[in-house]
């Protein structure tokens, strides 16, 4: 419960508190020079509900856990097909989905990524449901939920249909390999309040991760909705 409460204030404090800069931001996945990936076909085809917390595995054999903080469902969805928007054609998405469109529509964001193993940089693309300008918050965290480094972006929605120009988000820790927990949000602005957090991100890259399964101790629950999550984990990793 300890660490579920440490999660949750510094997600709803950001603004009161002051973030390490020891970090890196990359412009572009080529930038950020990924060795791993977390592809999110596994999940399932387009249009797949998913309840949260879901079991993910990158590339390399990082096990995680991810969804909404709330608890609530999300999508898997590809360009073109569930997502009418600007990552290229056909790339596989999850959508937080947006509860405010009525029921069966899913929990919305924030959206979490929990990680067994730290690692050193992750990179993704974003784009909001509601089109035009937008902000994304990004918070990094170590293994013991403490706040590594904070970032704000500024993105365009919906510029133009299956075309690669959607907002990439890249960060990486300049100390090392800590980064255990990604926490993403976003805002349209003011006015468009019922859209806040309805946004979807492509695969996720990351650098120096481990291929070694992870201690169950070392995954760290999403937030007040996922208190299940720590012994899915651990049922999901002794089978």
């Amino acid at each position: 419960m300890k660490r579920i409460l440490v999660i949750v204030i510094a997600f709803l404090c950001l603004p009161a508190l002051a973030y390490a800069d020891g970090f890196t931001v990359y412009a572009t996945r080529a930038d950020q020079n990924p060795t791993d990936i977390l592809d999110w076909t596994q999940l399932g085809p387009d249009s797949t509900q998913l309840t949260t917390p879901q079991l993910v595995t990158t590339f390399n054999g990082n096990v995680g856990l991810t969804g909404n903080i709330n608890g609530g469902d999300f999508f898997r969805l590809d360009e073109g097909l569930g997502w009418g928007g600007s990552f290229d054609y056909g790339e596989s998405l999850v959508w937080t989905g947006n509860p405010n469109f009525g029921p069966g529509n899913g929990g919305g964001g924030p959206f979490a990524l929990v990680l067994g193993n730290p690692v050193g940089s992750f990179g993704f693309g974003i784009e909001t449901d509601f089109g035009g300008a937008f902000t994304a918050t990004v918070v990094a965290l170590d293994s013991s939920g403490n706040t590594l480094f904070t970032n704000t972006f500024n993105g365009v929605s919906g510029s133009c249909f299956g075309c690669g120009a959607e907002l990439f988000i890249g960060m990486g820790d300049t100390t090392g390999a800590n980064i255990s927990e990604i926490l993403i949000s976003t805002d349209n602005g003011p006015g468009n309040g019922a859209f806040a957090n309805d946004f979807a991100i492509d695969d996720v890259s990351f650098t120096d991760t481990a291929a070694s399964v992870p201690e169950p101790s070392s995954i760290v629950l999403l937030g007040t909705g996922l208190l299940g999550m720590a012994s899915v984990l651990r049922r999901k990793l002794s089978a």
